[in-house]
């Protein structure tokens, strides 16, 4: 046990903390180096009382949601990782014609859209493929196709930087597309509302029926990755002469992009472009997060190049450089 595990062990007797964790075995690309001391906790309060605690005695901290959309450094995070658990879910009632639902950060996104669905609630039904907990969609602000988490969202509670729990009104989290403050500040999302239509079951289903199909044709489910690794690139009068075909539209997809530099089926060590979906990275054996750097430059430059569009990362970068 090193010496952070072992004063926070000390600090919090009740916990179970963990040294050396082997983050690559959370991280949906199966890459990443070990946590110096690991946790998973669930409750509120504990939550709160142990995040002012790290930053009272200025212990490095980094939250983990579902690891879904992050890549872990080779060499670890220093510090404290924690993984929020946190999956409460309950109906708050009625707000007009909408209802109010409440969801902890650690509930995994597809649970969200099946409960709401069993609440008799629609609105989240494409969101049953996206990976994940509630609190990294928010934190990235989740979409399918067009449609952004945000356009669901009520508020978001949060532990602000030195420890004040607040709640957060929709406009008050600046969502983006990819985009929301949080990716600016130190706050840590510990839960959300929601509002949402009434719905019938069966609509749902169809809605949810669709989703999935469209995924199974277009992504490689199955495979160790993190999602998409670059967002959809902004439309230019350059990319309209290119590709006439976008040219009412106000982005380009980064995979179409990639797929026309020819790059699908392209690799460093054991990551590779999907050869299903461009802007999916696969994991095909022992990939590290070394390669997909190496990949990322190769893609980035290609495409720079040939269509003079600049790709943007949509994956998060944590841990040691």
């Amino acid at each position: 046990m090193n010496t952070l595990t072992q004063q926070l062990q000390t600090a919090f007797a009740d916990f179970s903390f963990q040294a050396d964790f082997p983050l690559s075995t959370l991280t949906y690309f199966k890459v990443g180096g070990p946590a110096e001391t690991y946790l998973e906790l669930g409750q509120r309060e504990q939550i709160i009382t142990l995040v002012r605690y790290c930053h009272e005695k200025n212990i490095p901290l980094t939250v983990l949601g579902g690891a879904s959309n992050v890549i872990v450094s080779d060499q670890g995070i220093p510090g404290l990782v924690l993984k929020l658990v946190n999956d409460e879910f309950t109906v708050v009632g009625k707000q007009g014609e909408k209802t109010l639902i409440r969801a902890g950060a650690g509930l995994k996104t597809a649970l969200l859209v099946k409960q709401t669905v069993d609440a008799g609630l629609t609105g989240l039904e494409f969101f049953l493929g996206v990976p994940g907990n509630v609190g990294g969609a928010i934190y990235n602000n989740a979409h399918y196709l067009e449609d952004l988490l945000s356009e669901h969202i009520y508020r978001v509670e949060v532990i602000q930087e030195h420890g004040e729990v607040t709640w957060l009104t929709w406009e008050e989290c600046q969502f983006g597309y990819d985009s929301s403050r949080f990716q600016k500040t130190k706050e840590i999302i510990l839960q959300a509302e929601f509002h949402l239509k009434s719905g019938t079951k069966e609509m749902s289903q169809e809605l949810i029926r669709r989703a999935t199909l469209y995924r199974a044709q277009t992504q490689p489910l199955g495979m160790p990755s993190s999602g998409c690794i670059f967002q959809n690139t902004p439309n230019t009068p350059e990319l309209k002469k290119q590709f006439p075909q976008f040219a009412d539209k106000k982005y380009v997809p980064g995979g179409f992009l990639i797929d026309q530099a020819g790059l699908k089926g392209a690799q460093e060590g054991d990551i590779k472009v999907s050869e299903k979906h461009a802007a999916f990275f696969v994991n095909t054996g022992s990939g590290t997060a070394a390669d997909i750097k190496k990949l990322i430059k190769r893609v980035k430059t290609t495409v720079k190049e040939k269509f003079g569009a600049s790709l943007q990362e949509e994956v998060f970068w944590l841990g040691r450089p």
